[in-house]
């Protein structure tokens, strides 16, 4: 049979239930556990789905006497379940906490709990879903979902609602009529909005409930795909436990909804890419790397920041390594203009000062390592492009060599030939 409405659907599960009986108690299962109420929920399962969806948790008990909680948790905890699975996945879901509608396991086995529901189901007539129970003492019963879970189950998002007035304003009349989400849909079809969506909205918003098995599929293949996309601009896994982080989910979204390029994506990303302790990932954190390392073999300093925008620029492709290092390149030729002809050529500052680097490491008795560019000495010479035996010259006058070994032999040298010449050594 074709898929039933959620109200007929949500009324099956009822009269298989406990025939709409809101006072109904199962026997004893699961080593002394019971399902209580009209849609038979299991003793374990009230507290936190009550909380979930009535909006506080109440004991069996409490629960047993509270058609309002009842219904506010059947129809939040099976609005999903049919929202994710159509009715026959939900309705095995209720029964036995998997989706397969046709195994063979239970007492009745799962296939039979189904096709009973979808009998029921085909049954339906409109009345008594129980969704506007007025019992002493009661209201019309609303699920306490938030305005985001509960837009979800129109296919929707709550930005997605804000943004007009005619779709906010019939969401608002859907929520608090309890409508299906076939009514939903029935009347978004014959709004001015959705003539005017694009044809991958109402593509995505369609499939979500006319063929969820294939809506969950494509939502699992752009999960895959757009996570990769965000490991690639350096924000990292966003998939822990199987589940989507809150941007993902968002981007998929933007992905299959509103049928963005994957470059649009990329570029949406990285721009809400950051870096971690000073470090970036992926392919941001490469590009963000190699900028360093160019710019520091260069005698150039650049902030974090300016190495993160760039670095998200290049991945998101609105440049390129190529065209950033140039600039950087640009930059070093004109603070060592001397050199300029060179390092516009390719050639790094840091090898062009080797000469400089090697007569201080020498000279100051420093490892080779602590000497760069910005070495006063180093940096000085490079500015003037310094004669290298005036340069030497120049780091003799230093402080610190009068402390090496090289100062104290040279001065040991020069006190014996002063000796020599007077005839004291020999």
């Amino acid at each position: 049979m074709a898929q039933p409405s959620f109200d007929a659907f949500f009324w099956a599960i009822s009269t298989q239930e406990s025939g709409g009986n809101y006072r109904a108690v199962g026997p004893s299962v699961q080593g002394g556990h019971h399902a209580y109420g009209k849609y038979q929920v299991m003793d374990y399962n009230i507290p936190s789905w009550t909380k979930k969806h009535f909006g506080r948790s109440l004991t069996p008990s409490q629960f047993l006497a509270n058609p309002q909680a009842q219904e506010a948790v059947a129809r939040g905890v099976l609005q999903g379940y049919y929202n994710r699975y159509g009715a026959r996945g939900a309705a095995a879901m209720w029964y036995s906490g998997q989706p397969n509608p046709n195994k063979t396991y239970g007492n009745p086995p799962v296939y039979k709990y189904v096709n009973s529901v979808m009998g029921h189901a085909g049954r339906y007539t409109g009345q008594g879903s129980g969704t506007n129970y007025t019992g002493p003492g009661t209201a019309p019963v609303t699920p306490k979902l938030s305005s985001e879970e509960l837009a979800s189950q129109y296919g929707l998002t709550a930005a997605l609602v804000n943004s007009s007035k005619e779709l906010k304003k019939l969401f608002n009349q859907a929520v608090s009529g309890q409508w299906s989400a076939a009514r939903f849909q029935a009347s978004l079809k014959n709004t001015k909005w959705w003539r005017t969506q694009s044809d991958s909205l109402r593509k995505y918003i369609t499939t979500k409930f006319e063929d969820p098995a294939t809506f969950k599929q494509n939502w699992k293949e752009a999960q895959y795909k757009v996570n990769q996309l965000a490991v690639t601009v350096g924000l990292g896994n966003q998939i822990s436990k199987g589940k989507s982080s809150r941007l993902l989910k968002e981007a998929i979204y933007n992905s299959l909804a509103l049928g963005w390029s994957d470059d649009r994506i990329k570029d949406w990303l990285g721009a809400r890419a950051t870096t971690h302790g000073g470090i970036m990932w992926g392919e941001a954190g490469e590009a963000f790397d190699k900028l360093h390392t160019v710019a520091y073999v260069n005698g150039l300093r650049y902030s974090s920041d300016w190495y993160k925008k760039n670095a998200v620029s290049i991945v998101s492709g609105k440049s390129t390594q190529e065209t950033v290092e140039a600039q950087i390149r640009k930059a070093a030729a004109a603070r060592y203009s001397a050199f300029r002809e060179q390092i516009l050529a390719g050639q790094n500052a840091i090898d062009l000062a080797a000469p400089y680097i090697k007569s201080v490491s020498d000279l100051l008795e420093l490892p080779e390592t602590d000497v760069d560019l910005y070495n006063k000495h180093v940096a000085d010479a490079m500015h003037r492009a310094t004669p290298l035996w005036q340069f030497e010259q120049q780091v003799r006058s230093d402080p610190l060599w009068k402390k090496t070994k090289n100062a104290q032999d040279s001065l040991m040298g020069i006190a014996h030939q002063v000796a020599k010449d007077f005839g004291l050594a020999y």
